[in-house]
């Protein structure tokens, strides 16, 4: 009874305090958006205008004058404040990172050449087999397609854990990637080891493709020539994203004719399954013929464009998970697409690296012991945490027992 006594009362003493802060804000924002309608009708700067003369000083200050990778969002913090002062307007961060932004690194691609932007990770892409998940964003992409190793004659050394071919990347590992315009659905295909038993490699993004996805398919699918498998839902947005892996846009122009597979969900597939289909706005007379061009453009049918201009839709939840999984699963049966069984050199290498493994673990079990038996006897040094504070202010990147590793084996070389 104490206790909610005292809570009554801290309530009754700040209720009229926090009820007065409540409107002060609310008057503060009124101030604001009023402020800002009264500023733009006199301002004589568009919010493109404005961020094109206040772009270059927000990278700089964002990145330490180009010294550093900048975020998206880190420019336009830079260049919020400015942008509205010059515009009055208030300035949508998602507008600033998604079309002035983009649009100045494409109209500006001298000044931008070395601009280090970085934009968040909108998916994810992951491999079969080799439990690596890649984030779709910028800088995730471009390390992945750095460091994949494509040449399987250089034998894994790992003597611990079997080695895969390659460590990472298509080359005889997956024969295609499987695109998902949803991200929910991975733990779905996971579970029934759709990656894993095609030898594919899942991708998935919110919504439309991110120029890291695009990059990241024209590079993998371009140079290994294996086909993207797009899976999209049967309305605008669907075939948007499908015909956005087909062409240059505003923001990535594709190096490479890439092979794109129209999984669906298409016309025939929704009659096929007796799927459901959800009523959608698609506005006037002028939106309606703007739509059936789109429409027509990422390749929908006639037949198709009848269905979604009567103002109807269908996602690919509509199926029931056993139901969207045997889907595809026959999707990718017609494809042909199949396991992944390399040529005889990398076979043969795989195999001999196999025996190389199975006789080292033979032995393990003595060599184990044996040298447990000689570490233990070494006596340690007196001054370890010295020596290893030592090395770490040497070198503040490296890990203590990294430090202590080097320490043991600098002291005892030659000893065993």
């Amino acid at each position: 009874m104490k206790a909610e006594a005292i809570i009554h009362a801290v309530r009754s003493v700040t209720k009229v305090w926090a009820k007065q802060r409540k409107a002060e804000e609310r008057e503060a924002n009124r101030v604001l958006r009023r402020s800002s309608v009264l500023t733009r009708s006199n301002s004589p700067w568009t919010l493109k205008d404005a961020a094109e003369s206040v772009m270059e000083a927000a990278y700089r200050q964002a990145s330490s004058n180009g010294e550093l990778p900048a975020t998206a969002r880190q420019i336009m913090y830079a260049a919020r404040g400015p942008i509205q002062d010059l515009t009055g307007e208030m300035l949508d961060d998602k507008y600033f990172t998604q079309t002035l932004l983009t649009g100045y690194l494409r109209e500006h691609p001298e000044t931008t050449a070395n601009w280090d932007v970085v934009f968040d990770a909108r998916g994810h892409f992951h491999e079969p087999h080799t439990q690596l998940t890649v984030p779709l964003g910028t800088l995730a992409v471009r390390h992945y397609l750095a460091e994949r190793t494509d040449e399987c004659e250089t034998l894994n050394r790992d003597r611990m854990n079997p080695p895969l071919f390659p460590t990472h990347g298509p080359r005889s590992r997956f024969g295609a990637i499987l695109f998902i315009e949803k991200e929910g659905f991975l733990p779905l295909l996971e579970r029934a080891q759709i990656a894993e038993r095609f030898d594919l490699a899942l991708m998935s993004t919110k919504g439309m493709s991110v120029t890291a996805a695009r990059r990241l398919v024209d590079s993998l699918c371009g140079e290994f020539e294996i086909p993207l498998l797009v899976m999209h839902d049967f309305d605008k947005a669907g075939f948007s994203i499908l015909g956005g892996f087909t062409r240059n846009n505003a923001r990535y122009r594709f190096r490479h004719k890439i092979k794109v597979i129209d999984l669906g969900l298409r016309l025939a597939d929704i009659q096929a399954y007796g799927l459901q289909s959800e009523s959608v706005a698609l506005g006037g007379a002028g939106s309606l013929a703007k739509f059936r061009v789109n429409l027509r453009r990422n390749g929908a049918t006639d037949d198709e464009i009848t269905f979604l201009a009567q103002g109807r839709r269908v996602e690919l939840n509509a199926m029931g998970a056993g139901q969207l999984v045997a889907w595809i699963e026959g999707k990718l049966a017609a494809q042909g697409v199949t396991k992944v069984i390399p040529d005889a050199d990398i076979l043969e290498g795989a195999y001999r690296q196999a025996l190389q493994l199975h006789y080292l673990q033979q032995r393990l079990a003595d060599i184990q012991a044996e040298a447990e038996t000689l570490a233990n006897a070494v006596p340690l040094p007196e001054s370890l945490t010295r020596q290893v504070q030592s090395m770490l202010e040497d070198d503040p990147t490296r890990p203590w027992d990294r430090a202590v590793q080097q320490i043991a084996v600098l002291e005892n070389e030659g000893e065993s």
